[in-house]
């Protein structure tokens, strides 16, 4: 690891006596990274773990689709600070008292080991990049906000279709009705789709649209699983269920372009594009204001008997 200077800044720093503890870590190899958590049902999803030995905190069985992994938090990282505070010389009781005071969300800067071994060689702590990183999302002056150069807009035309290649993360609770959807598939054929959603119905509400793929059911990818699979994996969810879904023509395009569908893709505003059906009460509301008719005996066997032998339906 080199610290580079050239000979005029060199010259400055030692005429004003400045240290080498004010140079920029933008330019290293590894960078820490900040993590927006918020809390989830069921907590942010990870163990706090602290090794006494090192005097630090390490964050441990990260739950697969939590808040924590999908905030970017990774196996064994350290964490550094919470909302902007330095943990290092902090018991581990402390530090679960500042998670828990941040309410339903709260920042982490965490390092892998690799950052983090990089930045103890340097002998610079990675609170420099937090630092560093809030200065540069600062508000310029007056003046340099004049000499800046004017910002290259894509069309609105191509800054939707852009904005179109994503999947979409729906989550819903069972009413009396059940969910409101048929979960159709082609024997033979991988992939699950959504069919016959009921209009005004929990996955309606939550987003749900005919032809819509389903990619992950309650953070498990579904592609490759059978349909008898996918009913048992739903069924057995209770009565909450989170489906992670793309539209037809979205699902192939991005399959076209070799892109793995996941959460990711939904980026750092996924929880605004989160589709979340009303709550229990909620739901009452809008059943007492229109319950939809119950399908009669006759509609449930014109239903079963339109399914042919090469496809597979299941009402949700």
């Amino acid at each position: 690891m080199f610290l580079l200077v050239d000979e005029e800044t060199d010259r400055q720093y030692k005429n004003k006596k400045i240290g080498t503890w004010l140079a920029t870590a933008k330019h290293l190899p590894h960078q820490p990274r900040i993590a927006d958590i918020t809390k989830g049902p069921d907590g942010y999803g990870f163990l706090l773990k602290e090794d006494i030995n090192q005097k630090c905190h390490f964050l441990r069985d990260i739950d697969r689709g939590s808040p924590a992994e999908r905030a970017g938090v990774k196996e064994m990282d350290r964490l550094v600070a919470v909302d902007g505070k330095e943990v290092e010389e902090c018991n581990h009781g402390r530090v679960v008292d500042m998670i828990r005071q941040s309410g339903n969300k709260c920042c982490f800067l965490v390092v892998d080991e690799d950052t983090d071994q990089m930045y103890k060689q340097g002998k610079v702590s990675p609170m420099l990049f937090l630092e560093e990183t809030r200065d540069s999302s600062s508000p310029p002056s007056y003046t340099e906000a004049l000499n800046l150069p004017a910002p290259v807009r894509p069309s609105t035309s191509v800054q939707a279709k852009e904005e179109e290649l994503k999947p979409k993360l729906c989550r819903m609770e069972k009413n009396p009705a059940g969910y409101g959807f048929h979960l159709n598939g082609i024997v033979g054929v991988s992939g699950q789709f959504i069919k016959d959603v009921v209009s005004g119905g929990a996955a309606d509400r939550a987003g749900l649209k005919e032809d819509d793929m389903v990619v992950e059911v309650n953070g498990e990818n579904v592609e490759q699983s059978s349909h008898e699979d996918v009913v048992a994996l739903i069924r057995s969810s209770g009565s909450s269920l989170e489906m992670l879904l793309a539209n037809k023509s979205v699902y192939d395009q991005l399959k076209a372009k070799g892109v793995s569908i996941t959460r990711l893709l939904l980026g750092e505003t996924s929880y605004a594009q989160v589709h979340t059906a009303d709550t229990p009460e909620e739901e009452e509301k809008h059943e007492e204001k229109a319950r939809p008719e119950s399908p009669t005996e006759q509609e449930r066997e014109r239903a079963k008997s339109s399914s042919s032998q090469d496809s597979l339906d299941e009402r949700l």
